[in-house]
C-alpha cells in the first residue's frame, strides 16, 4: 500500500493574480485588487483585519499585505488610510477600495531559502502613476517621461524610468516625516556634513535604492561599502560652479585660482577640501 503524504496548506496565500516574478526592492506605484475584512483565517482562527492584494504591473506576482484594527496595529491602518488620501475619521468601504491606486515600497524578503518580496511602507499615489492601472486591461505598463519611479517593463524586469538616471525613487515629493520614517525603517546611515537633513534624508534613500538594483553575485554589487560610501560626501562628483556656489552660500572664503597646467583640477581639489574642512569644524545642521 503507498504511503500517504500529510499536508496542510490552510494558510498558505493564493497568488490571485499577476505573474510570477518577484519585484526587486524599490517604490512601485500599485492598484488594489482585493480588500476584504477577515473575521478569521481560512483555518478558522479569529482575526479582525483587511486582506489587501497589490497589483504592480507587468508579470509580476500581486504582493499581499494584511492591515489589522487592533490598537497595536494602527499605525498600519493609518498608512493605509493616508496612502487612499482619506479622512483621517470615518468610515469607508473594503469593496470600494479595489481599483484604487497607491504606492508600495517593496521590502527583501525570503521563503524556503530564495529571494521573496514583501509589501512595505504604503504611501500616496503620485501625478502620473499610471503603471499598475493600465496591467488591469492587459495593456503593457508604460512609464511616464517625468516621472522617476522604479518601473516594471513588460518582461518584468525592474528598470528605472529614466534611461541613465541615478535617481531611483520621487523622493522630493515625500514629506518630511515620510522621508524620515523611511530612513529610520531601512536603518540607513544619513550622510555627515552640512546641509538640510531633507536633502541628507534623500540622498541616503536614493543610496540604499541604487544599491538595491545590484543583487548580490553582480560584477557591480558592492554590499557593505555602499552604505559606507552613503555617509560620505559626494563633492568629488560637483561641478566647479557647484562647489564655488556651496563656499559662498555657508560665506566662506574661496580659495586662490591657480595658474599653469592642471589648474582646474587643483583648483577643484581646494575647493573640496574647504568644504570638507568646514564639514568637520560644523557638523550635521538644518
Amino acid at each position: 500500500m503507498a504511503k500517504l503524504v500529510e499536508y496542510d496548506i490552510s494558510n498558505v496565500e493564493a497568488s490571485g493574480g499577476g505573474g510570477s516574478e518577484e519585484p526587486k526592492p524599490a517604490v512601485y506605484p500599485a492598484v488594489i485588487r482585493v480588500c476584504e475584512r477577515r473575521t478569521e483565517k481560512a483555518d478558522g482562527t479569529p482575526i479582525d483585519d483587511l486582506r489587501v492584494a497589490l497589483d504592480l504591473g507587468g508579470d509580476y506576482r500581486w504582493l499581499w499585505t494584511y492591515i489589522g484594527f487592533a490598537q497595536a496595529s494602527e499605525w498600519k491602518l493609518a498608512e493605509f488610510i493616508r496612502a487612499l488620501d482619506l479622512k483621517e475619521t470615518g468610515k469607508f468601504d473594503p469593496d470600494k477600495m479595489v481599483g484604487k491606486m497607491l504606492r508600495v515600497k517593496v521590502n527583501p524578503g525570503t521563503y524556503e531559502g530564495a529571494y521573496r518580496a514583501d509589501a512595505g511602507r504604503l504611501m500616496k499615489a503620485l501625478k502620473g502613476d499610471e503603471l499598475a492601472e493600465a496591467s488591469e486591461n492587459g495593456a503593457e505598463p508604460a512609464a511616464e517621461a517625468d516621472d522617476e519611479e522604479p518601473q516594471a517593463s513588460a518582461d518584468g524586469e525592474f528598470e528605472p524610468s529614466r534611461e541613465g538616471s541615478e535617481d531611483v525613487g520621487s523622493y522630493d515629493e515625500w514629506d518630511d516625516d515620510d522621508l524620515e520614517a523611511e530612513v529610520s525603517d531601512r536603518e540607513l546611515t544619513v550622510p555627515g556634513g552640512r546641509g538640510k537633513k531633507r536633502d541628507k534624508w534623500i540622498k541616503a534613500l536614493r543610496d540604499d535604492d541604487s544599491a538595491a538594483i545590484a543583487e548580490p553575485g553582480d560584477d557591480d554589487f558592492e554590499g557593505d561599502a555602499d552604505a559606507e560610501a552613503s555617509a560620505e560626501d559626494d563633492y568629488d562628483t560637483w561641478e566647479v560652479t557647484e562647489l564655488e556656489k556651496e563656499i559662498k552660500d555657508r560665506e566662506l572664503e574661496l580659495p586662490k585660482k591657480p595658474r599653469g597646467q592642471g589648474a582646474k583640477a587643483r583648483y577643484s581639489e581646494a575647493l573640496i577640501t574647504a568644504l570638507r574642512e568646514d564639514d568637520e569644524a560644523n557638523p550635521f545642521e538644518d
